[in-house]
This record gives C-alpha cells, structure tokens and sequence, in this order.
C-alpha cells in the first residue's frame, strides 16, 4: 500500500512541497474537504476522527496535543517537532 500524508493547517507550504516532490500529502482541509479553505477550522476531534477510519495515512503536524492524541489512538503521526530534534541530536 502506497504512503500517504496529511499535514496540518499551519503545515499547508510543506504539503505543498511534498507533493511537487512526488509524495502523496494533501492538506487537512484537502483530505476532510475538498478544498483548501483554512478560515473554515477542523477541531482535532474531527481531525482525529478522520484519521481513524483510514488506513495508510498519516499526520504531519505541529501540534503537540494533536500527535498525543494520535499517538493514544496509534494514529500513524508525525511531530515536525521530534523530527528536527532528532536532527539537531544527530548532528552534534
């Protein structure tokens, strides 16, 4: 099964960028609604709800609560966070 991601609504330039780079990563507003009309907010809960009933997708996201959220529910979830500490760790 093919990959696939969502980011956040603060992490819209990343999917962005992901995507011209051949990745499948869709905004939150994309997967959820079709569109990419952020003034219109998606509460975590729906988000998490979402991401529960699919299989093969997983978050990218700022936000802290959210990824503890996802990690509870063993929502596939990437913390943008972790990532470039694990970096910064690896690189001193």
């Amino acid at each position: 099964m093919k990959k696939k991601y969502m980011t956040d609504a603060h992490l819209s330039g990343l999917a962005k960028e992901l995507k011209a780079k051949g990745i499948d990563c869709e905004t939150v507003h994309r997967r959820m609604r079709g569109n990419e009309d952020s003034s219109v907010k998606i509460s975590d809960p729906e988000i998490v709800k979402f991401l529960s009933g699919k299989k093969g997708l997983t978050l990218i996201t700022l936000d802290s609560e959210l990824a503890e959220y996802c990690a509870q529910l063993h929502i596939p979830c990437i913390r943008v966070q972790d990532i470039v500490a694990s970096y910064i760790d690896l690189s001193l």
